[in-house]
C-alpha cells in the first residue's frame, strides 16, 4: 500500500530534525551526515534520545527506524529510568516493539549473547505493561491505512498493539 503522507506541524517538524541531529551525533549512520561537528557537538544521553522519540506523535520515518540501532549500540541504557519514563508517557507498547525488532536484529547479526539476553529481558519485562489501546508507531496514520495495516502488520506489531508495517529485515544495520 502507497503511504499517504499527513503533514508534520511545524513543530513537528522541527521536533524531527532536532531527533534526527541527536542520532547522527551519537553515530546512526543513516543520519550522520545531519550530525553537527564535532568541535560543537552536544553530548546526547542515548535514552533521553530514546524517550523524545518515542513520545512524539508524529517523526520523520529515519529516526524511528534508527531506534532499535540506538537500543542495540547503547549497551549501558538505564533501563529502570527508561521503561518508567516510558510508562508515565504511556510509550510502553512502542518501546517494546523497539526492543522486539533490535532483538530481531542482534539475533540475525549474531550479537553477543549479553546483549540478547539483556533485550530479552528487557522485552519480557515491557510486556507486562503492555497497553491494550491502539497505537502508531510515532507517525500520523489516516484511516484507510489504519485498516490496511491492521491487517498488513507484523505478528510482532499486532502483539504490541501497534499499526506500523516496519519490521526487523527492512533495517538496514
Amino acid at each position: 500500500m502507497q503511504r499517504t503522507k499527513l503533514s508534520a506541524t511545524k513543530k513537528e517538524q522541527a521536533r524531527s530534525r532536532a531527533l534526527c541531529d541527536a542520532l547522527g551525533s551519537l553515530g546512526y549512520p543513516g543520519l550522520q551526515s545531519l550530525a553537527e561537528d564535532e568541535e560543537d557537538a552536544v553530548q546526547h544521553d542515548p535514552a533521553v534520545v530514546l524517550l523524545a522519540a518515542l513520545s512524539c506523535d508524529h517523526v520523520d520515518e529515519r529516526v524511528v527506524e534508527a531506534l532499535p540501532w540506538l537500543v542495540m549500540s547503547f549497551e549501558n541504557l538505564d533501563w529502570e529510568w527508561i521503561i518508567r519514563e516510558a510508562r508515565r508517557r504511556s510509550a510502553q507498547n512502542r518501546l517494546g516493539y523497539i526492543v522486539c525488532l533490535a532483538l530481531r536484529v542482534s539475533a540475525g547479526a549474531e550479537g553477543s549473547l549479553e546483549q540478547l539476553a539483556r533485550l530479552s529481558s528487557v522485552e519480557e519485562r515491557l510486556f507486562e505493561y503492555r497497553l491494550d489501546k491502539e497505537d502508531t508507531l510515532c507517525r500520523k496514520v489516516p484511516d484507510a491505512e489504519r485498516k490496511w495495516l491492521r491487517d498488513a502488520r507484523p505478528a510482532e506489531a499486532r502483539q504490541w498493539n501497534l499499526l506500523t508495517d516496519l519490521r526487523a529485515k527492512d533495517l538496514s544495520y
